[in-house]
């Protein structure tokens, strides 16, 4: 179950205290994976899967106030930025610009700290929306870092996006085709940012990249789940996670081409619907 804020930010605080200590006698999290994508993609659902194998242990929460010390909680921030899904590549350049000092050390230790408390011999996750345009950040701060990536159908995050964050920014006022706009957008840099970077960091050759559909996950889980495991070095058999629960929820999105505003929208993201094949190029 997810932490609060209040209860997540104490936490995060323990866990800084113990892998402060055990940076002393020589601890740090070794080959941390970290799980990247657009949001409203399908980890919360992968999250539940792999915090069910008993050699995985998982992050509470998603960290954001650790990523962005000074731009979350955002209606709280003092910068004068807009949300992340509006321009994320300079949220997250104006967020690293401001890091206090040592931090990219603060968030080894918490994560540290983490892995001390649930159990060295675990492999470690964390998941976050907002960490998908500082990947050369956090191999600058884990070198030996993996990432998996998980996208969905564009639409669908969009719409999703759309249902649980318009109107949540009181300090900037969208309209519903504004809105809409920004997530579209968001959606496409976010894919595209992260394919860039996969080349250009190299972390797919060297084998710190994994990258797999929500749609797989919901239709071929066991084969997706194999992938893992493999990935991250654990047993195949261990998950506990009820596959024959997991189906997709993409039907729930109306189809955009029949709609001009859900065209514009779609030809915003085509092309990286076009590139992870979810339109014909």
């Amino acid at each position: 179950m997810p932490l609060l804020p209040s209860k997540e930010r104490t936490f995060a605080v323990a866990c800084f205290l113990v892998g402060r200590i055990g940076r002393a006698f020589g601890s740090r999290v070794k080959h941390p994976c970290f799980i990247i994508g657009t949001g409203r993609c399908g980890t919360t659902l992968l999250v539940k899967i792999l915090k069910s194998h008993p050699g995985i242990a998982g992050y509470p929460g998603e960290a954001n106030e650790l990523w962005h010390p000074k731009l979350e909680p955002f209606e709280t921030t003092s910068l004068d930025m807009p949300p992340i899904e509006v321009d994320p590549k300079r949220f997250t350049e104006v967020s690293i610009a401001n890091w206090p000092p040592k931090h990219g050390e603060k968030i080894r230790d918490v994560f540290t700290g983490f892995r001390l408390i649930t159990g060295t011999s675990k492999v470690f996750f964390a998941k976050s929306a907002m960490i998908s345009f500082m990947l050369p950040k956090i191999l600058e701060v884990f070198p030996d870092a993996r990432f998996m990536h998980i996208y969905r159908f564009g639409p669908s995050v969009l719409e999703s996006y759309f249902k649980k964050n318009f109107g949540k920014y009181s300090r900037y006022v969208f309209t519903e085709k504004d809105y809409r706009a920004h997530c579209a957008q968001y959606w496409n840099a976010c894919i595209s940012e992260i394919e860039q970077r996969k080349k250009d960091l190299s972390v797919g050759t060297k084998g710190q990249f994994l990258e797999f559909s929500y749609e797989s996950l919901c239709e071929n889980p066991r084969t997706v789940l194999d992938g893992i495991a493999k990935f991250l070095g654990v047993a195949s058999d261990g998950f506990r996670f009820d596959i024959s629960r997991i189906s997709s929820q993409n039907y729930k999105v109306a189809d955009y081409v029949k709609d001009p505003e859900g065209a514009e929208l779609l030809h915003m993201m085509s092309p990286m619907m076009k590139l992870k094949g979810y339109l014909s190029a």
